[in-house]
């Protein structure tokens, strides 16, 4: 794959790249910080977004990055049949509500690592374990064993998967 990389003068910068379907993706980001994204058929735009550079960094999140390294198939299935990724939502009368990670010694306890909360909607990726309380509704985002998460669950009380 071939991503070209243009300079628009007193504009920004235009990255585009050949999909394996035929399209082109395109993005333009401005000085500004502004951002446009673009998917072209034959030299015609099929779908035109405009993002903030608020919402392109979270694009970029959701996309997982550019330093992304894919985990070949057989390495692959020997952690999935390992490693759960489970997303807990925190309920009332949870034991975890107004308390931190650390607090809890979750990782000690259970095995279990917190790798990001969802709050309303908001990622806090690798939340800080002695500041951030975790709170009623979050949604923590965690990875261990099944045991370690069935542990995790225990000691979690009012939480549903």
């Amino acid at each position: 794959m071939e991503i070209r990389e243009t300079d628009l003068p007193g504009i920004g910068k235009k990255y585009s790249m050949r999909l394996k379907e035929g399209r082109e993706l395109v993005l333009v980001i401005y000085n500004t910080g502004r951002r446009e994204l673009y998917l072209m058929e034959e030299e015609e735009s099929a779908c035109v977004f405009d993002l903030t550079e608020e919402e392109a960094k979270e694009l970029g999140f959701l996309l997982a990055g550019a330093l992304y390294q894919p985990v070949k198939s057989e390495k692959m299935e020997l952690i999935l049949r390992e490693v759960v990724m489970e997303w807990v939502k925190v309920d009332i009368g949870s034991n975890f509500i107004n308390k931190t990670i650390a607090e809890l010694q979750i990782r000690r306890r259970t095995g279990v690592s917190v790798i990001a909360i969802d709050r309303k909607g908001k990622i806090i990726p690798s939340p800080d374990p002695y500041k951030e309380k975790i709170e009623l509704g979050d949604t923590l985002i965690v990875v261990g064993t099944r045991q370690q998460i069935g542990h995790f669950l225990e000691l979690c009380g009012r939480c549903s998967t």
